[in-house]
């Protein structure tokens, strides 16, 4: 989950503000709500841990990114005005089952142990685990083996935590609650590299000029998906069904080229 950017603010104020940007960018276009299972009459509620590009980040006050607008083009295919909220990926399987949501859209790897608790949908793009570095330590991290004795940055709650914590013998593996907070660490020599979804890392190496990725990890391919509350299968049918639609019509591999471009495969 990752980059705020590129930083995420800390305070209350702050926070408010963003949330307040997130919930405006919500789309007026549907109305009806009568087709699916959602906690608010005529919205879809999407928590999103933001910023994380290519995903989910903030543009000039407003929310874009591959999951933002896949869940808008679904919403409006549901005939339901859209709104995200901004939740920290550790938190955000709480939040839906509390009710907060009524969609997690935030890169969320495809496991068994995430299937025992949420509905999930079809996978809509395949990820691996990556390392990003500083440049100048592109050829001397190269590889998890290179890291022993070293500071691997990962994000709480996610598979690249799991992923770090299974195989990085000998590296102290520190956990951030957000992908900017990695970001930040790395520029400041908290940490040595950082290990999460190569499409995640291939986009800050392309973005900030200040670092590159320096392995791609032979680790199960993963798919990504969006999650609904555990028995809510009526929303993820419905869900199900728009993202077939989005395939079919290319709508998909559109948004999917217009933030990947080359990274991140």
């Amino acid at each position: 989950m990752t980059p705020r950017r590129w930083s995420r603010f800390a305070g209350g104020l702050a926070a408010a503000a963003v949330a307040g940007a997130l919930v405006a960018c919500g789309s007026d276009s549907g109305g009806s709500g009568q087709a699916s299972d959602t906690a608010s009459q005529g919205t879809l509620t999407v928590c999103s841990d933001i910023p994380y590009a290519p995903f989910e980040f903030e543009e000039n006050g407003r929310a874009v990114g591959i999951d933002i607008e896949l869940m808008t083009a679904v919403a409006e295919g549901l005939d339901l005005r859209v709104s995200f909220k901004d939740t920290d990926f550790d938190g955000i399987f709480a939040a839906l089952a509390a009710g907060q949501c009524d969609v997690v859209a935030s890169s969320v790897s495809i496991t068994e142990e995430r299937l025992r608790n949420n509905e999930f949908t079809s996978g809509y793009y395949e990820i691996r685990q990556s390392i990003l570095v500083r440049k100048a330590d592109v050829e001397r991290y190269a590889s998890l083996d290179s890291l022993r004795g070293r500071t691997i940055g990962v994000q709480a709650g996610t598979t690249g935590e799991g992923y770090a914590q299974a195989n990085a013998t000998g590296s102290t593996v520190r956990s951030f609650t957000g992908a900017d907070e990695l970001f930040t660490a790395l520029r400041a020599n908290q940490v040595d590299a950082v290990l999460q979804d190569l499409p995640v890392n291939a986009y800050h190496a392309q973005t900030s000029g200040e670092t590159a990725v320096s392995a791609r990890l032979a680790s199960e391919a993963e798919q990504l998906g969006f999650v609904v509350k555990k028995g809510n299968t009526r929303l993820r049918d419905d869900i199900n069904a728009e993202l077939e639609e989005l395939a079919a019509s290319g709508k998909r591999d559109e948004i999917l080229r217009k933030y990947l471009g080359g990274a991140g495969s």
